[in-house]
């Protein structure tokens, strides 16, 4: 089994030195493991030169052959996860910013501590990940969702918030409509911001001197005074309660958006998503009932 796994990963890394470093062994030990399977086969699976490593034409079919095999094995691993009573084997989870950080990634620390046969991994961005492609178990998703062929389970809502520094709203323009942000310092990454007025959305046009797509840096800037931003709950709430940022547009907010935790449907019985999704939920309604983040 180890000679097949070192074949495939050559043969899709193209590199014996690649695929060492993605097993976690040495070239040498690599290059014995496929001696070994050529010897045992009769036949030579690559074409070796100084320069790249090229699959032999029986290699080529050997490889199809193997990829089946590996995804039969993984299928069956997977059935076999399925039925366990027990979180155990890997689950991969993508999220993202504040709401991962802080909400998120304490339930996955306390299920990594109570389950030490559940390997997990955390992997933070921002880009929307093709769950299937890159065999993501689990993705936090926020908004509308529109790929069919997840499974999607809502774990809580968010609502962004219009906010600045009573610093800035002292020296500031009069700010009573979304109209009015025209002649403020609107700062982030996008050029409009929307609003809800007598049930119908609308777009305004914004600017500003300071571009940015982190929340955190956004926050950071509009709590020294430099403008008006647009940020999720999680980011704000705290300094709106504080009275370090003052809510502003309250009245034409677009209201809740729910927050999701998406997964192939192939996973819906996957007792560790299962699982996840539970102490997630769990979690956020026994701990942030009322939090809207």
């Amino acid at each position: 089994m180890q000679g097949i796994i070192a074949f495939v990963k050559i043969a899709d890394s193209g590199s014996f030195s690649a695929a060492a470093q993605a097993l976690g062994v040495s070239k040498s030990h690599i290059s014995k493991t496929i001696s070994l399977l050529e010897s045992d086969l009769g036949v030579a699976l690559f074409v070796r030169s100084t320069r790249k490593v090229q699959l032999t034409s029986v290699g080529e079919r050997f490889l199809e052959t193997c990829r089946q095999s590996l995804q039969n094995l993984d299928s069956a691993k997977k059935e076999i996860l399925d039925l366990s009573n027990t979180p155990r084997g890997v689950l991969r989870v993508t999220l993202a910013g504040i709401f991962g950080e802080e909400y998120i990634a304490p339930v996955v620390i306390d299920m990594a501590k109570r389950y030490p046969d559940l390997k997990i991994e955390l992997d933070f961005s921002s880009r929307v990940v093709d769950l299937i492609e890159e065999k993501f178990d689990v993705a936090i998703r926020i908004g509308h969702l529109e790929n069919s062929s997840l499974l999607a389970t809502k774990i809580a809502s968010r609502v962004e918030y219009v906010v600045a520094s009573k610093a800035y709203l002292s020296a500031a323009p009069s700010l009573k409509e979304p109209e009015d942000l025209a002649n403020h310092n609107c700062i982030g990454e996008r050029s409009s911001w929307s609003f809800r007025k007598r049930g119908k959305s609308f777009h305004i046009p914004v600017k500003g001197n300071f571009k940015c797509n982190n929340p955190r840096v956004l926050q950071k800037a509009a709590l020294t005074g430099l403008g008006i931003a647009r940020l999720p709950g999680s980011y704000a709430f705290e300094d709106i309660k504080k009275g370090r940022l003052i809510s502003l547009l309250e009245n034409f907010s677009e209201g809740r958006k729910d927050i999701w935790a998406v997964t192939p449907i192939r996973h819906k019985q996957n007792i560790n998503v299962k699982i996840f999704i539970q102490e997630v939920k769990k979690h956020l309604s026994d701990d942030y009932a009322d939090v809207l983040f």
